[in-house]
């Protein structure tokens, strides 16, 4: 393990430095680039994907003040329905640009903390390899899962309409009224063939930022959790490693025994505190983010949830993965921020069952200590939430008031 004090001057020359070691993320960075989005490469980013970027904040603000001007309009005409199918997808699109805003403001933070792990991982000892292709593995699945989840959400906004379209059709509609994928307050036609051509193609494509800035952002955060999980448990791995070196056969330990076991503490413990100081650094880096998921999922929920009560017909379909996707949202955070505070304090039990009574008073300051910062924990929690199982039940069960008062007004 090295130092977390990485300069980001040693990352930052040249593309393949800038694609070095992120094997272990290597979905979340092609889903954030769709958005053009990657921190660890900010240093060589290209000005085609700030262009990107650009485009794609700007095309996110157009169709939130667009969908919101529909939602004001519907509900000053009385229609429920319209209204609030025009807000589901506004929140989601006001999540996903604040992930990235955030992402843009903490970009140095997050570079640090990527190019900290990339460095970890270029050196990292023998027996943590395992370690780190599982956690990397499970992070691959838990985004794929999670993106598949909205990408599915997405592609049924978008042919919803040419389904129902295409029935009317069938039934001898005529002349055949046009659907936008997505409904929003437009300054012309949208029954125009060429307007609805253009605006068709526009909020299909506001689909990819929407669904990329919330599912890449969230992913990432829960691999670098996971990754930071394998760490602890790396420690744990190494105590008991060195335990089982040990000559069981005598009551007190040699005078070379106990050289190599205070070196080999001396070693452990540093890592140990390294490993802390990252946790905290993620915390920072990331904060905004897990503050907004906490903040904002339970009403999104609501708002989904009472969605799939209001609308009628194939509609109604359009929302159980975007529901889903949500909960999947909420829960990573919730699992990554225990498996970093259960992992830590673990440490604490490990050190404890090390035989530190046969060594001498060096040992035991050692164990003592690694005791102390696994006694505190570690964890990425935030202001007023805390990342825990036990916030994914609350927060579930909060949005499950909230849409059972919505549901009495209806």
């Amino acid at each position: 393990m090295v130092s977390t004090v990485v300069p980001v001057s040693n990352f930052g020359h040249g593309s393949q430095t800038a694609k070095r070691n992120w094997d272990i993320f290597k979905l979340q960075r092609k889903i954030l680039l769709i958005f053009g989005l990657w921190p660890a490469d900010r240093l060589v980013r290209r000005w085609y994907l700030k262009v990107l970027i650009a485009v794609n904040l700007i095309t996110l603000a157009i169709c939130i003040v667009g969908e919101f001007m529909y939602g004001l309009y519907a509900y000053k005409d009385g229609d429920l329905s319209e209204t609030i199918e025009s807000i589901c997808p506004t929140v989601a699109r006001i999540s996903g640009f604040l992930r990235m805003v955030f992402y843009l403001v903490n970009e140095t933070k997050l570079d640090h903390v990527l190019n900290c792990i990339g460095k970890v991982l270029k050196e990292e000892h023998p027996q943590e390899k395992s370690t780190n292709k599982k956690m990397a593995t499970l992070g691959q699945q838990f985004t794929f899962y999670l993106f598949l989840m909205m990408f599915f959400a997405a592609c049924l906004y978008g042919v919803t309409p040419f389904f129902i379209m295409a029935y009317n059709w069938f039934h001898g509609q005529r002349p055949l009224v046009k659907l936008l994928p997505f409904k929003l307050a437009l300054p012309f036609d949208a029954q125009n063939s060429y307007y609805f051509a253009l605006t068709t193609i526009f909020l299909n494509y506001a689909s990819a930022p929407t669904i990329t800035s919330q599912s890449g952002s969230d992913a990432l955060f829960s691999g670098v959790c996971l990754y930071v999980y394998g760490q602890f448990q790396a420690i744990q791995l190494e105590m008991e490693a060195l335990t089982a070196t040990l000559d069981k056969t005598t009551l007190k330990g040699s005078s070379a025994e106990t050289r190599r076991v205070n070196d080999e503490l001396r070693r452990i413990s540093k890592r140990h505190q390294e490993i802390i100081d990252l946790v905290a650094e993620v915390r920072t880096a990331f904060m905004p983010n897990v503050l907004l998921v906490y903040t904002a999922t339970a009403i999104i929920m609501c708002i989904v949830c009472v969605a799939m009560l209001v609308v009628e017909g194939i509609y109604k379909l359009t929302y159980l993965p975007y529901a889903f996707a949500e909960l999947t949202l909420l829960f990573l955070y919730s699992y990554s921020g225990t498996i970093i505070r259960d992992s830590s304090e673990a440490v604490q039990t490990v050190a404890y069952n090390f035989p530190w009574y046969r060594f001498d008073r060096n040992t035991r300051h050692l164990i003592q200590m690694m005791m102390i910062r696994a006694q505190y924990g570690s964890n990425v929690d935030v202001p007023f939430f805390e990342t825990s199982m036990a916030s994914f039940s609350a927060i579930v069960r909060t949005a499950s008031s909230y849409i059972t008062l919505m549901k009495s007004f209806l």
